[in-house]
């Protein structure tokens, strides 16, 4: 499968965008979704998305702005850009990106190098989805980098459907910890939490100013760990 963008469609034709599709040049493997955050379907994700590919993973990123600005791409280092990521942020429906999200799994899993298997990583407000997906979806695995705001949250969540792996700069993890949401995810069932200290927002995406090398491909090591594991005992098998 070579790389590119795909158009994708429900059954009333009303949703209608675009995403990010690439695998191994031929077979058939387990498929991730993987949510970006609010800079768009971007050349830092979909580069991760291209080493996911290289290990034997197939992979989408639908774009999850496309009600707002379709094709949005922006620059996490310029001024500008990153003002218009942050209004991205603010006016995102969660409600609507989730029914996007479950529209894209059901693709993924249709397609014919995706073995039927999935789980998905996500970065920022994609974190968010990927959190409810935990939850709510019936997919193998989930794993979330530095969540987007905490009204996402709630009370009543007590356990998610498969194993979740969470990681969390140590300027996001103090501040869950403040507004006493750190027990909260503590008291979810199936869920493991991965600290990066001297680290800040942005630390895994490459060329951004608070970029982390070592950071980077510890908390890469650490997700290609954890759903390795999860594809190798599937539970809907």
């Amino acid at each position: 499968m070579p790389s590119g963008f795909i158009e994708i469609e429900n059954k009333k034709k009303e949703i209608r965008f675009k995403g990010y599709v690439t695998a191994p040049a031929n077979g058939v493997y387990p498929g991730v979704l993987l949510l970006h955050q609010n800079y768009g379907v971007d050349a830092n994700i979909r580069a991760y998305a291209e080493i996911l590919a290289a290990n034997n993973y197939t992979v989408f990123i639908p774009d999850l702005f496309w009600r707002k600005i379709p094709g949005c791409e922006l620059n996490s280092s310029n001024t500008d850009d990153e003002n218009k990521s942050l209004n991205l942020n603010k006016d995102y429906d969660l409600d609507k990106g989730f029914e996007d999200m479950t529209l894209c799994l059901k693709w993924l899993r249709e397609t014919p190098q995706c073995n039927g298997l999935v789980t998905v990583i996500g970065f920022g407000i994609g974190a968010n989805l990927a959190y409810l997906a935990g939850l709510w979806l019936d997919i193998e695995s989930t794993v979330c980098y530095d969540f987007e705001g905490i009204n996402f949250l709630q009370e009543h969540d007590t356990s998610v459907r498969r194993p979740m792996l969470i990681h969390l700069n140590k300027k996001n993890y103090d501040f869950f910890e403040k507004e006493n949401k750190l027990d909260l995810i503590n008291k979810i069932d199936n869920i493991k939490i991965k600290i990066y200290d001297n680290c800040n927002i942005n630390f895994y995406r490459i060329a951004d100013k608070n970029y982390v090398h070592a950071a980077y491909l510890n908390s890469f090591d650490n997700t290609l760990d954890h759903i390795k594991k999860s594809f190798a005992k599937p539970h809907t098998t």
